[in-house]
């Protein structure tokens, strides 16, 4: 399909929010390339034809905002990401072109994601990375129920944003869930984060019972830990599923290949299923991670996020708008105060493990 970006749309159209059709294809990669220019991470967006093939393998449930004409002034969408849980899908993907950003294109997709689309596809659940360089997203979020879990610190690269802001230095997002299909289970929350967790529970609509960790890792359980690298982002995502006593070597294994790729945020999120899972927290710890948050139902069930930076971040600049981010915000700086004495440079830290 042939994509041209000098095409201008016509302003003050009328439109209607509606599934995406294979005919949309052209106007969602022309919609990107007015935003983003060529600095978008995901190719997918400005390739027309992997925009049908990812909507129809269900990978990608795009929503967008149609004019009579077929322009498409605004996207949004449901996909399947970082999870391992086919279930859980992410929100987002929001682009409204200049012109129409004062009407109710967004808000209007918004609403059709959060009560037709969660139905259509019965999605377990749903959660979203809202940037904080701004709030907008946030408060979008908040308004179809999504309850704020974890701060994702530095995770995204400036240059997504400069195009658009002008402003310099890495974004962190603000991760909102909201739960569909709940599914009641026990989790274990190693003590030393569980009054934060059990804050950050409060609102989530959730039924779960905290168990207090406990015992040694067995001895014939093996890691199974799946990793994910964004080398234009540079981060590096680690699904911890199950915890073994070999999860020492695997970690150093992962940390290792990403320094070597460049990586400068490391994320893992710890299956929260099973008593031992303290360990591995505390070898972490040990490390220089620090808390992000809480995920429910990444795993099926649910996550514990660490993180690990190595560079100062930007407290002050995280824009938050509850009072709920702000206390997470609170929670994971104390963290990262703490982290920081252990970890020096990302070299140094992963050599003298390795």
């Amino acid at each position: 399909m042939r994509v041209n970006h000098e095409i201008p749309i016509e302003s003050g159209q009328k439109f209607q929010v509606d599934r995406f059709k294979p005919a949309d294809a052209t106007g969602i990669a022309n919609l990107f390339y007015a935003i983003y220019g060529p600095d978008y991470p995901f190719d997918t967006y400005y390739i027309p034809e992997r925009i049908i093939e990812e909507n129809h393998r269900g990978n990608i449930h795009s929503v967008v905002a149609r004019t009579p004409k077929g322009d498409i002034v605004a996207h949004g969408a449901l996909y399947r990401s970082s999870p391992v849980s086919s279930g859980l899908f992410e929100i987002g993907q929001y682009i409204v072109l200049k012109n129409y950003r004062e009407t109710f294109a967004a808000y209007k997709i918004n609403q059709y994601i959060s009560e037709s689309l969660t139905q259509f596809i019965r999605a377990d659940g749903i959660f979203g990375e809202a940037v904080c360089n701004h709030v907008t997203t946030q408060k979008s979020s908040a308004l179809i129920g999504m309850k704020d879990v974890a701060l994702e610190v530095d995770l995204m690269p400036a240059g997504v944003y400069e195009k658009e802001t002008g402003k310099s230095g890495r974004v962190s997002c603000l991760m909102q869930f909201r739960s569909s299909n709940d599914r009641p289970h026990e989790v274990f929350i190693p003590q030393i984060y569980r009054e934060s967790i059990e804050r950050i529970l409060e609102d989530c609509s959730i039924s779960r019972t905290i168990k207090r960790c406990r015992g040694s890792v067995p001895s014939d359980c093996e890691s199974d830990v799946r990793v994910k690298y964004f080398g234009h982002a540079g981060v590096a995502r680690a699904n911890v599923v199950r915890m073994g006593p070999d999860f020492e070597s695997v970690l150093n294994r992962f940390e290792k290949k990403a320094v070597g790729d460049g990586i400068i945020v490391f994320q893992l999120f710890i299956n929260l299923d099973a008593p031992w899972n303290e360990n591995g927290v505390e070898l972490l710890r040990e490390r220089g991670y620090f808390l992000g948050g809480y995920v429910p139902r990444w795993f099926d069930t649910d996550g514990l996020l660490m993180q690990k930076v190595f560079s100062q971040p930007d407290f002050d600049g995280i824009n938050l708008y509850s009072e709920k981010a702000r206390q997470i915000k609170e929670y994971v700086r104390a963290d990262w105060d703490r982290a920081g004495k252990r970890a020096e440079s990302t070299e140094e830290a992963v050599n003298r493990k390795a």
